[in-house]
């Protein structure tokens, strides 16, 4: 079955609650399993960035940022510029800094979900997508009393918005119509199949316009995800 097929009745999926408990992967996809920590399972270097060629990702190997405080790092580190789906390169205006494994992911994300959805609920391919930096040495939030975040390991990309190749603009905290709407709705759905933490608007105030993507383990099971 396509992802288009497989995404079809997404559409009027609704937005996730907004405090649930750890829950399990629900949906009905075959993204790439998450199995234990990605750290410790990551490809070596030079195969992943392999991969990622392979993968028609355009990306620049990076070198590793200066050593940060409290246990900041960045393993294989590349730097994103444009993800190619059937031969059209949809470009990442921010080009963040990621971790290898983590690029892997949110490629496989943007290739089978992302941007084969948008192109069937908006009636035009995705040419463009806004994120945040990517890596950021940093706690949870920018609390000073909270665990490391995703960002400060390069696992971990905020998405704010998506530009579409007839010009059009849709942001993650303010959609022009009721189809982009939907389709914002039903990406951040379909997103727990891809990575253990999908966070946005209406999750708290740290999140309020965009949505944040990270594949860390959550518990001691990885078959469990945050989707709020």
């Amino acid at each position: 079955m396509s992802v288009i097929a497989t995404f079809a009745t997404a559409i009027d999926a609704p937005t996730p609650p907004r405090r649930p408990d750890f829950q399990k992967a629900a949906p009905d996809a075959k993204p790439p399993a998450v199995e234990t920590s990605p750290q410790a399972h990551a490809p070596p270097q030079s195969d992943c960035m392999t991969d990622l060629q392979g993968a028609g990702v355009v990306f620049d190997k990076a070198d590793a940022p200066p050593g940060g405080h409290g246990g900041c790092a960045l393993d294989a580190p590349v730097r994103l510029s444009a993800i190619t789906v059937d031969k059209r390169r949809i470009a990442l205006n921010a080009k963040p800094l990621l971790s290898c494994a983590f690029a892997l992911r949110f490629s496989d994300f943007v290739k089978n979900l992302l941007a084969p959805l948008g192109s069937s609920a908006l009636n035009a391919p995705i040419a463009a997508i806004d994120t945040g930096p990517g890596y950021q040495c940093r706690s949870r939030n920018h609390r000073a009393e909270a665990k490391l975040s995703a960002h400060a390991k390069g696992m971990a990309i905020d998405v704010s918005g998506f530009v579409l190749s007839d010009g059009r603009k849709i942001a993650v905290d303010a959609q022009p119509d009721s189809q982009s709407t939907a389709y914002v709705k039903s990406l951040r759905t379909a997103a727990c199949g891809w990575f253990t933490t999908v966070l946005g608007p209406g999750s708290d105030p740290y999140h309020a316009t965009h949505l944040h993507f990270d594949i860390e383990r959550h518990g001691s099971s990885d078959a469990y995800r945050i989707c709020q």
